[in-house]
């Protein structure tokens, strides 16, 4: 599956939600339009939808990246292909690709009760997959998300590579941006999907993608 399945007919110009769910004061939302970039930072799962209708108004968005399991898997601690793989390319981030049941609920649970809040709101939605830590790092930048200079930098860097008017403030907004910049950038530039093709694979919020770069994406991206 690659990122224009099932968009038959969008344009690739318009709005692309991001989210980092988290708990209290740790859920990030961002909204990229064009050059206008506009985050917070939210409580819940209700509070992220509320912020995300404000922020697209009577328009809708193309597609929304989540930084969770949007798909799960019934094998063995419910690691999945795209972790694999992951691991695979990226050794040195490996142990941020944790088993996926041994994740906090804040993300996995909280992460799947948005995907179902986006699309009862917005049914033909676009939900991609994103772990915007492992990104930035195939992207050759690393950010330390406990230290408050790493995060101030890792905001210029962004800035460098999408310029746009607002500046994020912290490592929830900083992960939701990049959320919706990795879906902008997949949708654009068709990035392949590595869910692959599992007969052990679960959609609780039905079909979904994971639009990862392949290396000639990102050298484009790095210029």
């Amino acid at each position: 599956m690659t990122a224009i399945e099932g968009m038959e007919g969008y344009s690739p110009d318009g709005i692309f939600l991001g989210f980092d769910p988290g708990g209290a004061s740790k859920f990030g939302v961002a909204l990229l339009d064009a050059g206008r970039l506009t985050a917070a930072t939210v409580d819940t799962v209700d509070d992220a939808m509320a912020w995300a209708r404000g922020a697209c108004g009577d328009r809708e968005p193309i597609a929304a990246g989540v930084d969770t399991l949007l798909h799960w898997a019934t094998s063995k601690s419910g690691v999945r292909p795209c972790d694999l793989e992951l691991r695979s390319r990226y050794p040195n981030s490996k142990n941020s690709i944790m088993a996926p049941n041994s994740l906090f609920g804040a993300m996995a649970i909280g992460g799947v009760a948005l995907a179902l809040r986006l699309r009862e709101q917005w049914p033909h939605l676009l939900l991609n997959e994103t772990h915007p830590k492992v990104f930035s790092h195939a992207l050759g930048f690393r950010y330390d998300p406990k230290s408050a200079g790493s995060v101030r930098a890792a905001i210029e860097w962004f800035d460098g590579k999408r310029p746009c008017a607002h500046r994020m403030q912290g490592e929830h907004q900083f992960d939701a941006a990049l959320s919706a910049w990795a879906t902008e950038l997949g949708v654009t530039a068709n990035w392949p999907c590595i869910i692959g093709d599992n007969a052990n694979l679960l959609y609780p919020a039905g079909r979904v993608s994971y639009l990862w770069p392949t290396t000639d994406h990102i050298v484009s991206i790095i210029g």
